[in-house]
């Protein structure tokens, strides 16, 4: 009985360190035939990773001065994205104003004076960064780094994150500023 056992583990094993067969080499012509849902592959991208990467700076700077003296808060960097044919994607989590001195993750408690000034800083900010983003998406749209044509479309988004202590009634949960090339014209959402 232990025979049959070993030599069934040998043959197992020996049978299974047998090399592949050869794969055979894939088409590499214009005329080979492809699946109908399959998407065409591009040798290199359109648009560097640098240049996005320099964009998505310039954002979080021009986010983070938003404001003046009670600037907006840039919570997560800017992540951008380009896609040939439909355009450019840029987004970001951002904190209307910077919380109030001495409040932290770990210490919530905030008196109603802060609370009111706050909320008071957060509603100025919000046409500020109606036009901070739109400005982003015109310099977007402009930008010679993205190679964009005319039928792109260009969209900057900034998601609006708040403390759970905060008194939301009336405040966005995000800005959006969307461009199409050929238009021209900045359409802005607050949602």
């Amino acid at each position: 009985m232990k025979l049959n056992i070993l030599v069934t583990a040998i043959a197992l094993v020996s049978a299974s360190a047998q090399p592949a067969p050869p794969m055979k080499p894939a088409a590499t012509t214009a005329s080979a035939a492809k699946p109908a849902n399959t998407i065409g592959v591009t040798e290199s991208a359109p648009v560097s990773l640098q240049a996005i990467r320099g964009l998505e700076k310039e954002m979080d700077s021009r986010i983070a001065t938003t404001g003046g003296k009670n600037p907006c808060n840039v919570l997560s960097s800017t992540r951008g994205l380009y896609v040939s044919g439909l355009g450019a994607v840029f987004t970001a989590e951002v904190e209307l104003s910077v919380t109030p001195g001495g409040v932290s993750l770990f210490q919530t408690t905030v008196g109603p004076e802060q609370k009111a000034k706050y909320r008071t800083d957060k509603l100025t900010n919000i046409p500020l960064l109606e036009k901070t983003l739109s400005d982003m998406a015109l310099l977007l749209a402009a930008s010679p780094s993205l190679k964009m044509s005319d039928r792109d479309q260009v969209v900057v988004a900034a998601r609006l994150v708040y403390r759970s202590w905060e008194d939301t009634t009336g405040m966005p949960g995000q800005i959006v500023a969307h461009l199409d090339r050929r238009g021209g014209i900045v359409k802005m959402e607050v949602q």
